[in-house]
């Protein structure tokens, strides 16, 4: 009998596997893998977009991981998860500082800085809308989503299969930063 309560007293603490800081870094390096199936080429746009796109694309994958990041630890969230609020932190720091590793050293000016800051929280919402929209059926929502994307980099896609395929990757993006989060995560046995 007092063995049984023993074992009642232990639970599962849920941990991370590795620090916040190497969680962070490989979230980060997720947004920076070459992807073919997203090359300028392979969706067969115009070479003078090639470069904007590429920047588009390296920015809304890291608002991606910080949009997933977000949604685990912001407090009106059903899924809150504290467990993850140091990783959140590590990554926006990494992405914030990162910005004079892949823009030049300019981008230290406190100007460049807001700057970049502004561009990630729209990228932010924007992917926040397209992940999480309101609660309508607007017919072709993603073909819309993804054509103003094309838009904004000064392309007009207008082939609906490329439209849909490309809304859709951004499921799949936002879902694997999910499972990698999910990976990061041991149990271990502690006594209460």
């Amino acid at each position: 009998m007092i063995a049984t309560a023993w074992l009642k007293n232990i639970e599962k603490k849920r941990l991370l596997s590795a620090s916040p800081d190497m969680i962070a870094a490989s979230l980060h390096q997720m947004a920076e893998k070459y992807d073919p199936q997203v090359a300028p080429t392979t969706l067969r746009l115009p070479e003078a977009v090639h470069g904007c796109f590429r920047e588009k694309l390296f920015l809304y994958r890291e608002a991606n991981v910080l949009l997933a990041l977000v949604d685990r630890v912001n407090p009106s969230s059903d899924g809150r998860d504290p467990l993850f609020e140091p990783v959140f932190w590590e990554y926006e720091r990494i992405i914030f500082r990162e910005s004079s590793e892949h823009f030049g050293g300019l981008s230290d000016h406190p100007i460049l800085r807001a700057a970049r800051r502004q561009s990630v929280t729209a990228a932010l919402r924007d992917l926040n809308f397209r992940m999480h929209p309101p609660r309508f059926n607007k017919r072709g929502f993603t073909v819309d989503w993804s054509r103003n994307w094309f838009a904004g980099i000064g392309h007009n896609e207008i082939n609906p299969a490329t439209l849909a395929w490309f809304s859709e990757f951004w499921s799949h993006e936002y879902t694997a930063v999910q499972q990698a989060l999910d990976a990061t995560v041991t149990t271990g046995r502690s006594v209460a």
